[in-house]
């Protein structure tokens, strides 16, 4: 296992890489940070414990079990082949559908979703070193809809990318230390990659024909969008309150989650979708 030295030595020399790149566009969460807080506050509003384990200490069976599941959804890790696929398919897709000036932006992208590879990863050895070397596919059908032109992937950043940031703010409280350490940058990151979503869906919103195709897209990525918070009733959401896994519940988190997405579509001059059509969880 890697001493924790040595990781911050890495972690060091990727933020010093970091700071010497950015331009005006990246990294996107810049800009939006600077102006304000921009993700709502997920407080817990049940009482429970206080419980806190860190790297390396024994954990209660259902906490561990937990623990795993949540972060098997989570799927940046670099022991796992099947978030190296969908990296591929990322820049597959941007040579094949992007303008120049957008390829460039894809390949930040990129280079900080391997960042949070080697973050998880870390994580995941000084928790559980055969988790850390398992392929868990993508599951979830968001990750698996149709991406066939530039508005196609657009969406998919600003809708799925998003999705990791709000998790990442309810991490900021995880009762996991190594999780709750790492979940500000997580959440600055795919907040910025959700805002190259919607750079560039301001792109191919500025004229009439992009703005349709986009609204017609709304009716695939929408539903997907909402559903990727899970099932409101969901039986294990107290467990993991309880544990300070989460600090809300699918319905809560869904709920913020689709606040501000809605307020982001309407300022486009988007319709906002019925949040029940088409929904595969509710």
């Amino acid at each position: 296992m890697a001493s924790k030295n040595t990781v911050d030595t890495e972690m060091t020399a990727i933020e010093d890489a970091e700071s010497r790149r950015r331009n005006e566009l990246w990294p996107f969460w810049r800009r939006v940070y600077a102006e304000r807080d921009p993700l709502p506050a997920l407080r817990c509003e049940v009482s429970r414990p206080t419980y806190r384990f860190d790297e390396g200490e024994p954990l209660p069976e259902e906490y561990k079990t937990l623990l795993i599941r949540m972060l098997r959804h989570e799927g940046e890790r670099a022991g796992n082949k099947s978030f190296l696929g969908l990296m591929a398919t990322c820049l597959d897709l941007a040579e094949a559908l992007f303008p120049p000036y957008a390829r460039l932006l894809k390949a930040e992208y990129l280079a900080e979703e391997l960042k949070h590879a080697i973050m998880f990863h870390r994580l995941a050895v000084g928790l559980d070193r055969e988790f850390a070397l398992l392929d868990v596919p993508y599951a979830h059908y968001s990750f698996h809809l149709p991406r066939e032109s530039w508005a196609d992937d657009a969406l998919f950043h600003f809708f799925v990318d998003l999705n990791g940031a709000f998790h990442a703010r309810d991490w900021r409280e995880s009762s996991y230390v190594p999780l709750a350490k790492m979940a500000a940058t997580v959440e600055r990151d795919e907040l910025g990659h959700s805002e190259m979503g919607y750079h560039f869906l301001s792109d191919i919103c500025s004229d009439r024909g992009g703005r349709t195709l986009v609204q017609a897209l709304l009716g695939k990525w929408y539903p997907a969008a909402l559903d990727m918070f899970g099932r409101s009733d969901s039986r294990n959401v107290p467990k993991f309150i309880h544990w300070g896994l989460k600090s809300v519940g699918n319905a809560e988190i869904r709920s913020a989650y689709k606040s501000y997405v809605d307020g982001k579509l309407a300022a486009l001059g988007l319709d906002v979708p019925d949040e029940r059509a088409r929904r595969r969880f509710l």
